[in-house]
């Protein structure tokens, strides 16, 4: 820890031999200040690495407890501004350790001896700060949800359809991926699977349903015409011809139990014109409130896939 450094927990620490008090309550006292919002992720680990342990008073005193289970091991964050565990600081190093080291940690929020939410590499993660506990976090600001897959879809069934549908299209291919390399040995019977449908459901309003749809089929299987160069048994590329269509068929009825849904949540009205909503033909290629493209909004601008952060090499260590 750098020399004369107050940090919160020395600030609490000294309320406590003064007052007599509580650690854990002093210690949520004393981060009014607080420690710095965003630090290198390596400093982190380096102050797990190399401060001693530390011994937390959690305020009470069980006569029954015969130290078998002593706690977390414990050591005191400067950055963090109180104990942390430090199984809590490795499971983060091993959900980050495609960064080598790389990247900044940006602290959303901080309550000694509880929680904390640190993001960092454009994921968001709940450090437990009392168990060696972590948990990823849905990308949405400020949620507090897990997302519906740590790594290919990282937002919650909430924030997801919020999601544009270039993005949507992106997650369903990666997803997709993910799916037939799970399935590479019973090609013809790969899903998309839950996960998939609430991709399709965030899709359908966006008006991109057939896209995210088609995005999945296609990387959960293979491209249509090149089934007979991939699976070079018959039985096989027929399996898989099934398959897609089994698929295809599900995935549009996802789509379409939505539209009718969200029709219905309006009344089957226009929410523009007033114009009656009519049935689609398991296609809904503008948002399922709208009649036509004149009464949907504009869409938003394209968005752009970002570099995939576990393989571009920036802010090298110095």
């Amino acid at each position: 820890m750098p020399r004369n450094q107050n940090t919160a927990a020395q600030r609490a620490r000294a309320a406590q031999r003064k007052t007599g008090g509580k650690y854990t309550a002093l210690l949520r006292e004393a981060t009014t200040d607080g420690p710095p919002k965003a630090f290198p992720f390596r400093s982190l680990l380096a102050e797990c690495s190399t401060l001693p342990e530390v011994h937390v008073d959690w305020g009470y005193n069980d006569p029954e407890d015969d130290g078998s289970f002593p706690g977390p091991v414990m050591f005191e964050s400067a950055l963090l501004g109180g104990p942390v565990p430090c199984g809590t600081v490795l499971a983060l190093a091993g959900a980050l350790s495609g960064l080598e080291l790389r990247g900044d940690v940006h602290v959303e929020s901080n309550d000694p001896l509880a929680e904390a939410i640190v993001s960092c590499a454009g994921r968001r993660f709940r450090l437990v700060l009392n168990q060696d506990l972590l948990y990823e976090l849905c990308q949405g600001s400020g949620c507090p949800r897990r997302p519906i897959d740590d790594f290919r879809i990282p937002y919650c069934t909430g924030h997801l359809p919020e999601c544009p549908p270039e993005k949507l299209i992106d997650m369903a291919e990666k997803w997709g991926d993910d799916v037939r390399d799970a399935f590479e040995d019973r090609p013809g019977e790969a899903q998309a699977g839950p996960q998939g449908d609430y991709l399709v459901r965030a899709a359908v309003g966006q008006g991109a349903s057939t896209k995210v749809a088609a995005a999945l089929i296609r990387y959960c299987f293979t491209d249509a015409e090149l089934i007979d160069d991939v699976h070079r048994c018959d039985e096989e590329a027929m399996a898989v011809r099934h398959g897609i269509d089994r698929e295809g068929l599900r995935l549009t009825t996802v789509a379409n139990k939505e539209g009718y849904r969200i029709r219905s949540s309006v009344d089957d009205s226009c929410v523009v014109c007033g114009n009656a909503l009519t049935r689609g033909l398991n296609v809904w290629p503008v948002p399922p409130q709208f009649c036509s493209e004149g009464c949907a909004p504009p869409r938003p601008p394209a968005w752009e896939s970002h570099p995939d952060p576990w393989v571009t090499k920036t802010n090298p260590i110095v």
